[in-house]
Formats: structure tokens, sequence, C-alpha cells
């Protein structure tokens, strides 16, 4: 009886294993970027170039259109390149962090990661919502010396804490006075 479904086991794993030793969907996906880019607007409203945090800039094979012209958008995208060339994959806002400390309120987030690029301290940001307007800044609590201490403003503007989602915000290092900065006591970066 035993041999019976060990022969019945092999005769089944090994179709498997041929199906997927031979399969061709290597060349299906393409490898997609996914990172905060600044994208930028020409005169019609269309987002026709990003422009990355390693300051390289490439031009859009699908513009994306309907937006405030000439500007630039924070962005989190997930693109191929090729060349000087992307094509967008996904696309979603993120937050450009303004200082707020004359507005400033802490209502509850937590700081799922943080990674400092040549311009911009990034932030992956989780926070409760029902689908509501919540707002985003910073707040210069201190500076000492060229020792900026920092902290989030986070208004949930009386959006219910239903459900976590992810938040993206990047605050602009241009913005910020200082070669150090200490970012809610739990991150520093340096300039």
């Amino acid at each position: 009886m035993m041999r019976y479904w060990y022969y019945l086991f092999a005769a089944t794993l090994l179709p498997m294993l041929c199906l997927t030793a031979c399969s061709d969907d290597d060349d299906a996906y393409p490898s997609i970027v996914t990172e905060l880019v600044d994208g930028l607007t020409n005169s019609r409203g269309e987002m026709e170039k990003i422009l990355t945090d390693d300051d390289v800039y490439y031009s859009l094979t699908n513009p994306q259109s309907g937006l405030v012209p000439n500007a630039a958008y924070r962005c989190l995208c997930g693109y191929t390149a090729d060349g000087v060339n992307a094509t967008l994959y996904t696309l979603s806002g993120a937050y450009l962090l303004r200082d707020s400390t004359e507005v400033a309120v802490k209502d509850p987030l937590a700081i799922v990661s943080a990674w400092q690029t040549r311009r911009y301290i990034n932030l992956h940001l989780s926070v409760k919502t029902q689908g509501g307007t919540q707002y985003f800044g910073y707040v210069t609590d201190s500076i000492v010396g060229r020792h900026a201490y920092l902290s989030l403003h986070h208004r949930q503007n009386g959006d219910p804490e239903a459900y976590s989602t992810d938040v993206y915000a990047s605050l602009p290092l241009d913005s910020i006075p200082a070669t150090t900065i200490t970012l809610q006591n739990s991150y520093e970066f340096q300039r």
C-alpha cells in the first residue's frame, strides 16, 4: 500500500515540476523600480518628467494629465526605465512636509521607516483613518548650534481612527538650517 502512495505522489509531482521549470514567465513582468520622486508638469498640466532623488531625469512615455501646470508633485511611483525614458506603472501622491510649528498638533502616527537622500528625508508612516483628510508637517522643537531637533506634525482632523494605512512623506533638507537633524528623538541624519 505504501508503494502505491509513493507512485501516486511521484506521478503528481513530476508534471508540476516540469511545468514550472519550462515556464517563460521570467520575461512577462518588467523590473519595476518603486521610489519617491518629483513629478514635473508642463504648461498643459501634464506630468511629462520625473526627477529621482539621485538627480536623474526621466521623460515619461505615458504622461499623466489633469494636473496643475508648471508644478512639481512629490509622489511614490513604480516605473521602468530605458535610457532617458520611463514608463509609469503606479503613481500615488506623497506629502511634502513644511514647517508647521505655528499650528502644530501631534496626533498619533507611527514611523515605519525613514531614509535620507541628497535632497530629502523620506518617511513611510502608518496612520489610522476612515478615509478623511489629515494634515502633516514638521515642528522645529529646537536648534542647538547646527543641530536641529524636529518632530512630526500630524492633525487627525476628526477622521475616525478606524484602520491603518500607509502614507509617504518627504522633508526637504534645504528647508532646515542645520547640518544634523534629529527627528522624533529616534532618527539622526547628517548632511
